[in-house]
């Protein structure tokens, strides 16, 4: 078991030794270890190939040390340090007898804390002469990781230099450190320092394939990194205390020196650099991999990395998750923040981003989508970037950060420079979408006239609208406020929905329905949709002015209130009158026939007045259409009391519509369907004489009045001769039709009841000027056949035989039907 102490971590640590026994001519061999087999000649042999001191090289003076490692050795990796000695002895031959013994370290234990060289050579150089012996291994106490420490020597040695070593090592060839002429080199345990802080700008884990060496010979050997006298074939180079080494040939490790040189020069801090480096402790390789060596520098700047690959319109959820896991977003700027924000909801479905969004979540996180949403440019992008961001924290975030959403959405609202339009917009949109509503947005509704008109034109506008959030707000208006203080628009939306329609005004229905251009055509169907028709009061002198422009809403007011259903009188008459006003639907006013109470007529009454009072174009209309067809009681009652109520306006109106179609102009009025005091006051308003008595002749002949009254009222209209022709036309057509007795029996009473034969004068004016064919012959016969049976009663009064009797004027003749209709209006048979 390994234990760690104060000093540093304590390991085993296996050891061997490979030499000659003093005075013996045998070859070298394995003298003693605690490693099974040959597993320790295989390290002991490696770093033997370094060669053998040589006078003339006072830098290669014993001891020599080496270090080796290996990634792919029995039965696991390991760190070797070897060094080479000379203890004064010789072989049989006379020659130095060189010692090299090894200490074996296990990798997992090397590299579970980051062992470096340095901290390796000072735990073995600490040990008693001669080291451990036996065959098992020893623990040794190796201090960890100074990162500090390696930083200020690669400061010292010029980081430039350094760096170029260190990237030439990744092009898998050897590395000579030449001395630099009259410069002398360190000592051993210094050169080791300098190895350690060459390779401490590579990740840690390069460590399992380098190797290195304190000094090497003349001999061919397959070390990674060493000080030598001269570069050998094959060889880089890179000389100590000189300039940088020329740049390595490969890609991948031009684009580690680069790496490497930029963020020593954007930081200036090489200890982080190399204490990230030293971290990077896997995975152990055989071989340099400079691809991931790369992948291992890039994590060294992996923020910036990550945010400048985002800005390029590259980047990876994956790897924007790692920074953020490593980099908590209150750690980092706005700038850095947003960038990786903003990406994240982007792609909100991968690498779990909604997760890690509601982990990271916080009111500076908040306020930094917020900027980024007001950063967008236009309203239009704006908006657009608001939606998806309240739609990625409502569905990623929420879950697991409740009141995420409605933090985000709260923020919003407040911006301090929001787009036109922009709160009411943001409120329709979050309960349409996702059925998010809050306490605050309502109350900005209800406060704020121009959110509420934004938001009110997006629910008009919606063909799939929902009223729930409307019917929310008049419940809370209701149970917060006084009428008084409930906007207009909110009251009227009240009546929509069932409230009383006599709380709203003409004002609060426009200011509904007038926030979007089809605004009244919605609002109609709404009306229809919810069954309030009583709606249409407040709404009414707004779709008026709407009408002038748009017609068409005549329809939509006849689906609100149908011409065959049974209404409210008022309601009824804004109906009937809009549709008129507009031309839909039939002539007339279809509505009034279909009163059911008689309680009904004077709201219907009113309602009209209210309308037409100050409107000339509607009192016409109005006229126009309670004229348009036969009236009827109900119709004429309706034309008396409005013209009783606005008698200059009115009735004027009124009367020039009669008179136009009593003489024939538009659709035929009988004069026996227009009231006596219509009649009255159309005779005095035009030169209209004879329509009172023609009048009150038809009637009295219709009733079935006494002969004597139809004279009366013939003398009480003038002399015979001189009697208006639509009397004469009058009386004509009641001749027709009561046959020529009837006209005797009249013109003898009037005979009777005035001198001058009145009577007999009537026949000459009906005669006169033969306006009525046929007529002459027909009185004629009718005389003749008088004049013979009084002939005949004469001579039997007087006892005269008397001649054949007259002839009887043959039914046929005497009816023939349709020779005058022209002669006036067929009135019933005779009464007496």
């Amino acid at each position: 078991m390994v234990n760690r102490s104060p000093g540093g971590r304590r390991l085993p640590a296996h050891h061997a030794v490979l030499g000659k026994h003093p005075g013996r001519t045998m070859g070298y061999e394995v003298l003693r270890s605690s490693l099974p087999g040959d597993r320790a000649g295989d390290y002991l042999w490696r770093a033997a190939a370094t060669g053998a001191p040589e006078g003339r090289d006072p830098e290669g003076a014993l001891p020599w040390r080496v270090f080796l490692a290996a990634s792919d050795t029995r039965p696991t990796p390991a760190c070797a340090r070897v060094e080479t000695s000379w203890d004064g002895t010789t072989d049989g031959t006379g020659a130095p007898g060189y010692t090299w013994q090894l200490t074996l370290l296990d990798w997992p234990d090397v590299s579970d804390t980051a062992l470096t060289w340095t901290g390796i050579d000072r735990a073995l150089s600490a040990l008693p002469t001669g080291g451990p012996g036996g065959e098992e291994p020893a623990a040794v106490t190796v201090p960890e990781t100074s990162a500090a420490e390696l930083a200020a020597l690669v400061d010292e040695l010029g980081f430039p230099w350094a760096a170029g070593v260190a990237a030439l090592l990744l092009d898998g060839r050897q590395v000579a450190l030449t001395p630099s002429p009259g410069r002398p080199l360190p000592d051993v345990a210094e050169r080791v320092r300098v190895l350690d802080a060459i390779c401490s700008l590579l990740p840690y884990a390069c460590r399992s394939w380098l190797s290195a060496a304190t000094w090497t010979g003349q001999a061919d050997h397959d070390l990674r990194l060493f000080f030598a006298p001269a570069v050998r074939q094959g060889q880089s180079t890179a000389v100590y205390g000189g300039a940088p080494p020329p740049g390595p040939r490969g890609d991948a490790a031009r684009g580690y020196l680069r790496g490497l040189l930029a963020l020593r020069a954007k930081s200036g801090d090489t200890h982080g650099l190399v204490r990230h480096l030293l971290a990077a402790t896997g995975p152990a390789t055989s071989a340099p991999e400079p691809y991931g060596t790369l992948k291992a520098l890039r994590e060294a700047d992996l923020l910036d990395t990550v945010v400048e690959e985002i800005g390029a319109g590259a980047g990876e959820p994956a790897e924007v998750a790692r920074v953020l896991q490593r980099h908590p977003a209150d750690s980092l700027d706005d700038r850095r923040l947003a960038v990786l924000t903003g990406y994240l909801v982007a792609h909100v479905r991968e690498a779990r981003a909604g997760a890690l969004l509601a982990a990271q979540w916080s009111g500076r996180l908040c306020a930094v989508l917020v900027a980024q949403v007001l950063a967008a440019g236009d309203p239009a992008r704006s908006f657009e970037r608001a939606q998806r961001y309240l739609g990625v924290v409502h569905a990623e975030v929420e879950p697991h950060r409740p009141g995420s959403f409605a933090e985000l959405f709260h923020a919003l609202l407040d911006a301090p420079s929001p787009p036109e339009d922009w709160a009411g917009s943001l409120i329709y949109m979050a309960e349409d979408q996702w059925g998010r509503a809050t306490d605050r947005a309502d109350r900005l509704l209800l406060g704020d006239e121009a959110v509420a008109r934004t938001w009110l034109r997006y629910l008009l506008k919606n063909r799939r609208r929902s009223l729930q959030p409307l019917a929310r707000l008049v419940r809370r208006a209701h149970g917060e406020g006084s009428p008084a203080a409930t906007p207009g628009w909110l009251r009227f939306a009240a009546v929509l929905l069932g409230g009383d329609a006599e709380a709203t005004t003409a004002r609060d229905a426009a200011d509904f329905a007038e926030v979007s251009d089809q605004g009244w055509r919605t609002t109609l169907d709404i009306a229809r949709e919810q069954r309030r028709p009583e709606a249409l009061r407040a709404m009414w002198p707004g779709l008026w002015r709407a009408a002038r422009s748009d017609r068409t809403l005549g329809e939509a007011v006849a689906r609100l209130v149908p011409a065959d259903g049974r209404h409210d009188g008022s309601v009824a008459a804004d109906a009937d009158l809009f549709c008129a006003a507009t031309g839909t639907g039939g002539p007339g006013m279809p509505r009034l026939a279909q009163l059911g109470e008689k309680g009904q007529l004077p709201p219907y009454v009113a309602a009209l007045i209210n309308r037409c009072a100050s409107d000339g174009e509607l009192r016409r209309l109005a006229v126009d259409a309670l004229l348009a067809g036969p009236p009827g009681p109900r119709g004429w009652q309706v034309t008396e009391q409005l013209a009783a109520a606005v008698p200059g306006a009115f009735l004027g109106l009124v009367c020039d519509t009669v008179h136009d179609r009593l003489t024939g102009r538009g659709r035929p009025l009988a004069d026996l369907d227009v009231p006596p005091y219509l009649m009255r006051h159309v005779a005095a308003r035009y030169d209209l004489g004879w329509l009172r008595p023609v009048g009150e002749f038809r009637r009295a002949a219709e009733s079935g009045a006494p002969y004597e009254e139809l004279a009366r009222l013939l003398l009480e209209a003038g002399v015979p001769v001189r009697l208006p022709a639509q009397l004469l036309d009058a009386v004509a057509g009641w001749t027709v039709t009561e046959g020529p007795g009837g006209l005797e029996q009249v013109a003898r009473a009037m005979d009777a009841a005035a001198p001058g034969s009145p009577g007999l004068r009537l026949y000459g004016a009906l005669t006169r000027d033969d306006r009525h064919p046929g007529l002459r012959e027909r009185l004629t016969e009718h005389s003749r056949h008088q004049r013979a049976w009084h002939e005949a009663v004469l001579a039997e009064l007087w006892h005269r035989r008397p001649g054949p009797p007259p002839a009887t004027v043959p039914a046929a003749e005497g009816e023939r039907p349709g020779l005058f209709r022209k002669m006036g209006r067929v009135v019933p048979g005779r009464r007496r």
